[in-house]
Parts: structure tokens; sequence; C-alpha cells
């Protein structure tokens, strides 16, 4: 029986505009008023990850595996960027819009007009462009010191890729510093950078050791490369017909659209089966 549901959001769980709507926050409060327990797995942060209405229902897994915490928003684990790493990174690419993720904000090196030039207008992606000015904007930074990123909990760090530039410098000190930092982008274009330990795959993982749950307890719903970790270590994983090519070769099943709600719905089919 599955007493664990775990969804990835964007592409995932939520609708074609990046948001949760009454079919999904309806059927979570199902899952859970059934006693099914209910977790996000997102590289999103905690303050976008979750509706203020349902928040009290639900586990949160964000920033890829590096921050989860319990209904109540209480940090059940937490896994910092090496310092060292951050301050090479920062010197080395402070030209880059490089998002530095913490549990409580994000931080920028970069003015706020040339932030959003160079992330927000040079994206072709309209609804993300919608999701990333509603949602996002307003906990950002801006015209952030060195010393004060560094002086923070940095869990995560994002790129968005420019097509007009080349990344070789960045891909050569991912590999020399592999160790202690590595990239599992949701999609091709970004960079979502974390300490290796931090992954779905562990974190859906350790929410089962949390719950006292086996792992076949458990399952697990995602569509993109950040969530390859938990869709291969978990029996019961479903990727949506959308998902990345490989997530689907993955994945025990193959499902609906996410846009047509088909992971919801599955998950409310698959607990009263």
């Amino acid at each position: 029986m599955i007493r664990l549901f775990a969804s990835d959001l964007d592409g995932t769980l939520l609708n074609s505009r990046h948001a949760f709507d009454e079919h999904i926050v309806d059927g979570i409060g199902f899952l859970t008023s059934h006693g099914a327990n209910f977790a996000v797995a997102t590289g999103r942060g905690i303050r976008q990850c979750m509706l203020p209405s349902i928040k009290d229902q639900v586990y949160k897994i964000c920033m890829n595996g590096a921050l989860i915490l319990d209904q109540e928003d209480r940090i059940l684990f937490m896994k910092e960027i090496d310092k060292e790493v951050l301050a090479q990174l920062i010197d080395q690419f402070a030209a880059l819009p490089f998002d530095f993720v913490t549990p409580e904000k994000t931080y920028t090196l970069q003015s706020r007009d040339n932030y959003i030039a160079n992330k927000v207008k040079t994206n072709d992606d309209e609804a993300w462009k919608e999701r990333f000015m509603r949602d996002f904007v307003s906990h950002i930074e801006f015209d952030a010191s060195k010393e004060k990123i560094l002086a923070q909990p940095v869990c995560k760090v994002n790129l968005r890729i420019d097509r007009n530039r080349s990344y070789d410098e960045v891909d050569a000190f991912l590999a020399r510093y592999a160790s202690k930092i590595m990239n599992a982008p949701s999609s091709a274009g970004l960079y979502e950078l974390t300490d290796p330990a931090a992954n779905k795959g562990e974190a859906v993982a350790f929410l089962c050791r949390y719950l006292g749950l086996d792992e076949d307890e458990a399952a697990v719903y995602g569509d993109g490369g950040n969530d390859l970790s938990m869709i291969e270590r978990f029996a019961h994983s479903y990727a949506p017909e959308n998902a990345l090519p490989f997530i689907k070769e993955k994945a025990c099943q193959v499902i609906g659209h996410a846009y047509d709600h088909s992971v919801i719905d599955h998950m409310k089919k698959t607990l009263i089966s």
C-alpha cells in the first residue's frame, strides 16, 4: 500500500500556468484526509513551493533535496554548498546572473535591471517568465556582496543559460570540484547546483525513514532531469507523458500529460485501489 506520495511540481503536478489550482488542492486534501502522506519534491525554494492554504498538510523537499521541511515548516534536513567552492564560483563568474538560494531568500550579485535583462528578457518561455516575475522576484536581494552571500546558508545555486554565450568554463569548474558540487538540471538550459549529497531520491528516502515507511510504500512522480534520482530509486515511479525521454524510460509507468491533472488523479486512484 502506498503511504507516501512525492511529486515534482513544474511539468508534473502543476497546471499549464505552473500553479496549483482547485483540482490539485482538493486532490492533496483527499490524499491526506485518507491517511496518506504527501510531499512536494521540487527545485524551487520554500517560498515558491507551496500554497499557504495547504502547506500544513504537506512535507516539502525543496532545492532538489538540499532542504527538507515537515508540515509545520521545521527543518528536518539541510545541506549547504561548500563555502570555499562557493567563493571560487563567485570569483570566477561574477558577471553571470547566478541565484544563490537560501531557506529564507535568494541573493544575486547583479542589479535588478541587469538581472532581469540577463535572465528574464532573454527567455522565450512566456509561462516561465510570468511565473518568475509573479513568484520569485519579490524574494530576491539584488546587489548582494560576495561577503554577504558567503555569510548565508546557500543550499542551491541556479543559472539560466543564455544561448548566445559559451559555458565551457563553468562546466570545467564543475568537473574540477565534482566531489563538492554537482549540477542536476530539470531541463536543458539550466544549471541547478547543490552539494552532491543533496538529491530528490535521497530526500524521499530520508522522509521514508522519518515516517517509518519502507521505500516500496512510496510513490514518486517526475518529468525532468532533477527527478532522475528518485525515478531510478523507487519501484513505484511514474512519469507524465510530457517527461523527458530518459525519465520515461526509467519510470515504471508513463501516465497522461501533466497539464491534464494526470498526476493528482493517478495518486487518488492509487490510494483507493
